[in-house]
């Protein structure tokens, strides 16, 4: 009666510990694939930036959070336990396009949050808004 009983015992810690190390994983994969999204969505909006942007948030275009949900959506579609849950779209004075991008991930202990932001220039407006030929980062 020992036996089956101390296998079970042995059993239960290994499952446990799996159980956290997954966790863990897809937590950091969420991590990881949250800034990415958040990357991908920063440079598909910059894309659609015009030349002539006047660096407000109001003339950005249309369909900037759109276009960067859907590149949020693109670059987490081969993850089976991250989905994207909220992608908000700004702009700054410095000229810059910052996107924020949260995503859910799921581990055999429930699901976690992350939060990845992205700050991009446009081409055109990298020297124009500071007058300086290179840019600092966001």
């Amino acid at each position: 009666m020992d036996g089956p009983i101390s296998i079970l015992r042995l059993f239960s810690v290994l499952a446990v510990f799996m159980a956290l190390v997954i966790s863990l994983f897809t937590r950091q994969v969420g991590a990881a694939a949250a800034q990415g999204a958040a990357d991908a969505a920063a440079i598909a909006v910059t894309d659609l930036v015009p030349p002539d942007w006047d660096c407000s948030e109001a003339s950005l275009p249309v369909d900037a959070t759109t276009t960067a949900a859907q590149a949020a959506v693109d670059r987490t579609a081969q993850l089976a336990a991250v989905q994207p849950t909220a992608v908000d779209v700004r702009a700054d004075g410095t000229c810059s396009v910052i996107v924020s991008v949260r995503v859910a991930s799921d581990g055999w202990l429930g699901s976690r949050g992350a939060l990845g932001v992205a700050c991009r220039r446009p081409p055109s407006a990298t020297g124009a808004a500071l007058r300086a030929p290179v840019a600092p980062p966001c």
